[in-house]
């Protein structure tokens, strides 16, 4: 199971060209975690736990998290880029993404926030 993950991870991620290069951090049976680089002090974080449902994206900036989407035994929130730190569980917040989706979320912030 981890493997169709680590698959997916790393054939989404060359489909946006913002993204530099992926580094594969750890890998156990049933976690895997990847840095997405975008520049040096700007790159996606992603973790997956397949065992317990549990997923997270976050945009990090100069160490900081700037924007996030996290499952946690499959329940979705958000962390909005005006409020990293909260935990955004309307609607739209709690909506499951996939890492594609995500990424096209990170595509308009870069855009929006001139980031890149």
């Amino acid at each position: 199971m981890i493997k169709k993950v680590i698959s997916e991870i790393e054939e989404v991620s060359i489909e946006f060209p913002f993204i530099k290069r992926h580094v594969r951090m750890d890998e156990t049976e049933h976690t895997v975690k990847y840095r997405l680089v975008i520049e040096e002090d700007l790159f996606v974080q992603v973790y997956v736990n397949v065992e317990n449902d549990t997923v997270g994206y976050v945009l990090v900036n100069k160490g900081q998290r700037v924007y996030g989407r996290d499952a946690i035994e499959g329940k979705w929130h958000r962390h909005s880029f005006e409020d990293p730190l909260g935990h955004d569980f309307s609607a739209e917040g709690s909506k499951k993404v996939s890492m594609k989706e995500f990424l096209m979320e990170i595509q308009e912030i870069l855009d929006r926030e001139r980031l890149l």
